[in-house]
């Protein structure tokens, strides 16, 4: 086996590249309609979605976020979850080094992996993970139902 020697990219030419795609990221998301959620949201919780012999679990962080701020729906075997975070005091001052939280109403569309009851789930907001439980069901559910976060 031979070594070869690994050559980083000179910053100069990564940097402009950097800053095209962060300009189409912001630009998606300043021009998306309320309507348009995407499946890989940028801004979004992050999420794990897992299955159980019985139910379907979806633990979501919600750093910041409010029980009074948050929706939980579930139609069609699609989980939304939509939020708003609030900036709690508006700085006037341009000294920013960096400025990184964002503020603002965002939702998520999540396709469950099995068919659930929509009678049957709960959604529990804790230290800023929100965890929602389904029980699976063998009958598809038509009408949608709004979930109550406790």
């Amino acid at each position: 086996m031979s070594l070869i020697r690994w050559r980083q990219r000179p910053q100069m030419l990564m940097r402009p590249m950097m800053r095209a795609h962060d300009l189409f990221d912001e630009l998606d998301r300043l021009f998306a309609t309320p309507g348009e959620i995407s499946d890989e949201a940028d801004y979004g919780p992050a999420v794990d979605v897992y299955e159980t012999e019985d139910e379907v679990v979806v633990k979501a962080q919600m750093p910041g976020v409010k029980k009074e701020d948050l929706e939980v729906n579930i139609q069609e075997n699609t989980l939304l979850i939509r939020a708003e975070t609030r900036r709690e005091e508006e700085v006037e001052e341009d000294g920013y080094f960096r400025r990184e939280l964002r503020y603002g109403t965002w939702a998520r569309r999540l396709p469950l992996p099995a068919q659930v009851d929509e009678e049957q789930v709960s959604a529990k907001l804790t230290d800023g993970m929100l965890e929602v439980h389904a029980k699976k069901s063998e009958k598809p559910e038509e009408a949608g139902k709004k979930i109550e976060v406790e």
